[in-house]
C-alpha cells in the first residue's frame, strides 16, 4: 500500500487539554523527567517514562561523547544538550515493537541542527542494526542537507529554501511513517499539522518495521554492522513521544498542543485531512473507492462545510455524500466519502480519469476559512465492451479491432480529405 495523504492547513489554535495521546505511545522522554542535575552535568542516562507498553526506551550514554544537561533552556524548563565535534549520543537496548504494521509516529521538541554542520541526526528508530528500510532517522539539518527523515537507503527531506527549520530555534517537529510506506509518502510536519513539501530520492523504496532487535538512538544513528554514523546532532532537545500507531489528524493535534503549551511554542492546529489508502480506482457499475475528511479542533459556533463534485461534466463518478458539514457536535469524527462510477453508454478508454474537487465554505471568523485543498485523482474502468474496455482503434464501436476498423477509417479519411471545419474525424 502506498500511503497517501494530503493534510491542509493552517490559521489558528483553539484550546485543548495539556495532555498527549496516550493510546500507542512506546517511548517518552522528557528532559524535566532528568532530576538531580545541575548545569553542565552528563546526562548518563535517560529514562522512558512512557507507561503500559512493553517498550523499554531508556537510553544512556555509549561510549562516544556525553551530553549535558541545561536547566532552562526553553519557557524555563530544562533540555539535553548535543554537541557534535564531541559525538554526544545516547541509545537504548534493544526491544520488540508491539505492532509493527501500526507503523511509527515521532514528536520531538529539539532546536534546528547546527549552521552549515551537514547531515545532522536528532534521533534513529527501528532496526538496531542499521538495516535498510527498517528504521527512521530523524534528521534536523539545517545545511543543504535538509530536515526530514532518512532510511540508510533512501531519503525524504525539505531542503534548501523549503528547509523549514534554523539553526538554535526550537521547533515541533511530527513525523509519521505506515508499514510498508514509500520513503516518499512520509508526513512530515513543524510547528504544525501542514505537511512539509518533501523530496526523495528512492519514493518508491518502502519501510517495513521488524518486530524484534530495535532500538532508539539519541543524538545520531546506527549504520549497517552497528557503527555509528558521522552524522552527529548539534544541538539541543526537550521533548520525545515515539507512538507504534498512525495518530490521526485529531490525536497529532492533541500532542501537539500539549507540547506547545508546555513550550510556549506556536503549533497550527487548524487543518483539514484528506486521507486516502492509495490510489483512486473504480470501475463501472462495479467496485467503488473510498476515502476520509476530517478537520482537527472544534469549529465553535461557525461550522464548516466541505462539497465535493467531480471536475468534468458530465459527471463521471457519484459521491457521497457530497456534502459534509462539521460543527462543534461531530468535528472528531471522520467521514468516509464513497466514489462510486456511473455507468454510462459511453465508449471510453479501458481506464480512464476524472478529479474531485473540493470547495470549503466558513465564516471569516473561522480559523478554516480560507483553506483549500488539492483535487484527488480518480481512475474508471470502463465496462462496455467488458472488461477489456473500448480500444481507439475500434474506430466503428462494435467492440472488435479488425479489418472492418480499417476499412471504416479509410472512407472517413478519404471524406475528410478536403480542408472542411464540419468533416472532423
Amino acid at each position: 500500500m502506498k500511503y497517501f495523504s494530503m493534510f491542509l492547513l493552517i490559521l489558528s489554535s483553539f484550546a485543548f487539554a495539556a495532555d498527549p495521546v496516550s493510546d500507542g505511545l512506546i517511548i517518552h522522554l522528557e528532559a524535566d523527567s532528568l532530576s538531580g542535575l545541575t548545569d553542565g552535568q552528563t546526562v548518563a542516562a535517560w529514562t522512558d517514562s512512557a507507561v503500559s507498553d512493553s517498550v523499554d526506551g531508556s537510553v544512556a550514554t555509549a561510549g562516544y561523547g556525553s551530553p549535558v544537561y541545561v536547566s532552562s533552556s526553553i519557557n524555563n524548563l530544562p533540555a539535553v544538550r548535543f554537541i557534535r565535534s564531541e559525538e554526544d549520543s545516547l541509545v537504548s537496548g534493544t526491544w520488540n515493537l508491539p505492532d509493527p504494521s501500526a507503523g511509527l509516529t515521532v514528536f520531538i521538541v529539539c532546536t534546528g541542527g547546527g549552521d552549515g554542520a551537514g547531515v545532522e541526526r536528532a534521533v534513529q528508530i527501528g532496526s538496531a542494526a542499521g538495516t535498510a528500510s527498517k528504521m527512521i532517522a530523524v534528521d534536523t539539518s539545517t545545511s543543504s542537507s535538509g530536515s526530514g527523515c532518512r532510511y540508510n537507503n533512501g531519503y525524504a527531506l525539505a531542503t534548501g529554501s523549503n528547509n523549514p527549520l534554523t539553526a538554535g530555534q526550537y521547533h515541533i517537529g511530527v513525523r509519521q511513517m505506515a508499514q510498508n510506506g514509500g520513503h516518499g509518502s512520509l508526513f512530515y510536519a513543524v510547528n504544525g499539522l501542514e505537511a512539509e513539501s518533501v523530496s526523495a530520492n528512492n519514493p518508491g523504496n518502502t519501510i517495513v518495521f521488524d518486530a524484534a532487535g530495535n532500538h532508539i538512538s539519541i543524538g545520531n544513528g546506527m549504520a549497517p554492522g552497528s557503527t555509528w554514523y558521522p552524522d552527529y546532532y548539534d544541538g539541543y532537545i526537550a521533548e520525545i513521544l515515539v507512538y507504534n500507531k498512525q495518530l490521526s489528524m485529531a490525536e497529532m493535534n492533541q500532542t501537539g498542543t500539549y507540547l506547545s503549551q508546555k513550550y510556549a511554542l506556536a503549533f497550527t492546529s487548524a487543518a483539514i485531512a484528506v486521507e486516502t489508502s492509495g490510489d483512486m480506482n473504480v470501475t463501472e457499475d462495479g467496485h467503488p473507492a473510498s476515502f476520509n475528511i476530517s478537520i482537527t479542533s472544534d469549529p465553535g459556533n461557525a461550522p464548516v462545510e466541505i462539497t465535493i463534485s467531480d471536475y468534468l461534466s458530465p459527471d463521471q463518478v457519484e459521491i457521497t455524500p457530497a456534502v459534509v458539514t462539521f460543527n462543534s457536535s461531530n468535528w472528531q469524527n471522520a467521514v468516509e466519502i464513497t466514489v462510486s462510477a456511473i455507468d454510462d453508454v459511453f465508449f471510453e478508454r479501458p481506464t480512464h480519469d476524472t478529479r474531485l474537487s473540493f470547495a470549503v465554505a466558513a465564516s471569516d471568523t473561522s480559523p478554516y476559512y480560507g483553506i483549500s485543498l488539492n483535487d484527488i485523482e480518480v481512475y474508471i474502468e470502463d465496462n462496455d465492451c467488458g472488461s477489456h474496455g473500448f480500444s481507439y482503434a475500434d474506430v466503428n464501436l462494435d467492440c472488435v479491432v479488425d479489418m472492418r476498423d480499417f476499412a471504416f477509417f479509410a472512407l472517413e479519411w478519404i471524406e475528410c480529405s478536403n480542408p472542411d471545419p464540419d468533416c472532423q474525424f
